[in-house]
């Protein structure tokens, strides 16, 4: 296996014993399936002969639309029903296909500074909700950096200590480690008591007062709920409280014509990513020739009309 660019964003497509990249150097969208006309080509099967397509939108998000496929897609285990937007890591299966969509460290930084220099290290579940984050962060020129979901805190952050390079920040997801969320919290807060963490969830959309108290015991600033996607101007209010937590975690103080600027835009990302949904496919009625033909038990055709007449 050649190995890719680690700058320049890219799928591992794993199919059995091997594992090439694909690198997305130019354009805009790429098409995936079996046909050789597609320039992600899979082999396998159960792909569709175009089965799906993956578009760059904004010049720096991917996005991944099933094109009504026979067999469908799974993302991270989930099928795929909707265009949906991509993050560092996320798995994709088409039969016994698996493609690992890797970005760049460029785009998983905000700001001006690179993973070691990150003020907030952010850990997230749900693509959509982390890059909201990032876009709030940047638009506060907030140097931040997305890591794994499946990241080992325990065994990261201390390396970060010895390169003294340990975030101020953390904005850890409650889907990320479910029921250890808060012992993991608790652990942060007295191995570096330098570590300030905020918790959220992206999976709630209603303030919890139970799981802001089980934050707060655990040592945690604050609990946020996820943003409210697609329409983020319409809860405005509730995003400049979580952005000024940030703000004043950070010591600095919010810009808020930056911060309505990045919501506009990422409302128009998530109007591009809608209009990707494919149309649905035409409903072929069978050819009157054809209906009264079924296949026999070794695929040959039987004229139903042939039997009938017999009869």
């Amino acid at each position: 296996m050649i190995a890719p660019s680690l700058e320049i964003p890219h799928l591992l497509i794993q199919t059995g014993s091997n594992c090439e990249p694909f690198e997305f150097q130019s354009g805009l969208e790429w098409t995936v399936g079996r046909h050789p006309s597609n320039p992600i080509q899979l082999s396998d099967r159960c792909s569709s002969r175009q089965h799906a397509k993956l578009v760059r939108l904004q010049n720096q998000h991917f996005c991944y639309v099933d094109l009504n496929s026979r067999n469908g897609s799974k993302l991270n285990g989930q099928s795929v029903k909707q265009p949906v937007l991509l993050q560092h890591g996320d798995r994709i299966k088409i039969g016994d296909a698996h493609l690992i969509f890797q970005d760049s460290p460029t785009q998983r930084t905000t700001g001006n500074g690179t993973p070691d220099q990150a003020q907030v290290l952010l850990i997230q579940a749900d693509a959509l909700q982390g890059k909201i984050w990032q876009a709030v962060l940047r638009s506060q020129t907030i140097d931040s950096f997305w890591g794994s979901a499946e990241i080992d805190l325990r065994a990261y952050l201390p390396r970060r200590v010895a390169a003294a390079a340990l975030p101020q920040l953390l904005v850890l997801d409650t889907q990320v480690l479910g029921a250890q969320t808060y012992e993991v919290c608790a652990w942060c807060v007295q191995t570096f008591p330098q570590l300030k963490i905020i918790v959220n969830n992206s999976q709630e959309r209603q303030i919890l007062m139970s799981e802001r108290q089980k934050a707060a015991q655990a040592g945690c600033l604050n609990w946020f709920p996820a943003f409210r996607e697609p329409k983020l101007l319409d809860n405005v209010a509730g995003i400049v409280v979580q952005v000024n937590g940030v703000m004043k975690t950070l010591g600095g103080h919010l810009r808020q014509d930056k911060l309505f600027a990045a919501l506009k835009s990422f409302e128009q990302l998530l109007d591009e990513v809608e209009r990707l949904q494919p149309p649905p496919k035409p409903f072929q009625q069978p050819h009157p020739a054809q209906s009264s033909n079924v296949s026999g038990q070794n695929g040959d055709s039987v004229d139903l009309t042939q039997i009938s007449n017999q009869r």
